[in-house]
């Protein structure tokens, strides 16, 4: 399948999203992150659109298109609640 649309958006739970309808999403805050952690997440969606789920074959494409996705996997899971607090949904008057 085909991307039928790419969005970024004020996701604050997630780095990305695949619909089943092809519709990308990806949070704005992966510009604050390192390129190869965008490529990560970028990867694991576009491999959503072949495989809607994360079984083998999904981590086998996600593995081809960006080998080492395992250092982005670790960095988002130490650095990436710090990245979700930026934004306007988290500023408190």
């Amino acid at each position: 399948m085909k991307a039928k649309r790419i969005a970024v958006r004020d996701q604050t739970s997630r780095w990305g999203s695949c619909s089943t309808t092809g519709v990308l999403s990806f949070s704005w805050r992966l510009v604050l992150a390192p390129h190869y952690v965008l490529d990560y997440v970028a990867a694991h969606e576009v491999a959503h659109l072949a495989e809607m789920n994360h079984g083998p074959g999904f981590w086998a494409l996600v593995k081809r298109t960006c080998p080492e996705f395992q250092c982005a996997k670790t960095w988002l899971q130490v650095y990436g609640p710090d990245l979700h607090r930026y934004g306007a949904a988290h500023v408190t008057p």
